[in-house]
């Protein structure tokens, strides 16, 4: 068989293609462990919000208490939506 027949291309090209369950897993397991990498890289921001003053925190419409509370949720959640969510929630008081 000629290798430049289009049968020829497809067979070679169909025996070294990774199949797409494969990337699917690949690219659920990569979505997974970014979220991870940026829920730990927020949960310092948090830590270093705490060195702000009361009046600082209330500048951006937080609490010592809405940062204790966002530092409590599970480890691989991200903090700083549960803060930005109080935040809004402080604005409408």
């Amino acid at each position: 068989m000629n290798a430049r027949t289009p049968a020829a291309a497809r067979a070679s090209a169909s025996s070294t293609s990774v199949g797409p369950g494969f990337l699917n897993a690949f690219n659920a397991a990569y979505g997974k462990m970014k979220a991870l990498l940026r829920a730990l890289f927020n949960r310092r921001v948090v830590g270093n919000l705490e060195q702000l003053s009361d009046h600082e925190l209330s500048d951006i419409g937080l609490t010592r208490e809405d940062l204790r509370f966002g530092k409590s949720v599970p480890f691989n959640a991200d903090p700083t939506t549960e803060l930005a969510r109080r935040a809004r929630r402080n604005a409408c008081r």
